[in-house]
């Protein structure tokens, strides 16, 4: 691993460990193994680690192209391979919601970058229903408000997992064929 990685890794834990403020560059150059110096010459300063780690963090394109590789237009295997991947994608970026939910103010730019990634999810869950409707395969329903529902579920569980109830036993399976069944149920 890079220094550059190394720096950005320690970072990522610290910042989740102690939120922003918390995390000195002092602490990150020691968890990295590295100077403090190393840090500077890098990235200028701490903002700069975080900048660096976003940029790292979020990209999503992949997953969109998992997406429209992978759907079948069977409602529920389609939905159920939609939330998985979902709650895949949300764990992989959680440095980076959990980050822009507690340090909004201090990275305004991050939550602009993170509201891009609801907002494909969106068009690719849009564009689908209004497919299912066509080929009737689901009932008219509005679309903006089943795919705002939709991702309500899936943001929800998310933040259950993460910050409500973190040894709840749920697994994302054991959500899926639960909340996404009784989802299902209303649409179809």
């Amino acid at each position: 691993m890079s220094t550059r990685d190394k720096v950005i890794e320690a970072a990522v834990e610290l910042v989740n460990e102690k939120g922003y403020k918390g995390a000195t560059t002092k602490a990150i150059a020691n968890r990295a193994g590295v100077n403090e110096v190393t840090i500077f010459r890098h990235f200028g300063n701490k903002k700069g680690i975080v900048e660096a780690a976003v940029e790292k963090y979020a990209f999503a394109e992949p997953l969109f192209d998992y997406f429209s590789d992978h759907i079948i237009w069977d409602i529920e295997k389609d939905l159920k391979m939609l939330a998985k991947q979902y709650q895949v994608l949300l764990h992989e970026k959680q440095f980076l919601i959990l980050l822009s939910l507690k340090e909004a103010n201090q990275f305004p730019e991050l939550n602009e970058m993170l509201s891009r990634i609801p907002q494909k999810y969106k068009y690719i869950l849009e564009d689908y229903f209004n497919h299912m409707i066509q080929k009737e395969k689901i009932k008219k329903v509005d679309v903006a408000t089943t795919v705002d529902s939709f991702i309500f579920i899936n943001f929800g569980f998310f933040m259950m997992k993460k910050r409500m109830l973190p040894d709840e036993e749920m697994t994302i399976d054991m959500f899926v064929e639960s909340h996404i069944d009784l989802f299902i149920q209303s649409i179809r």
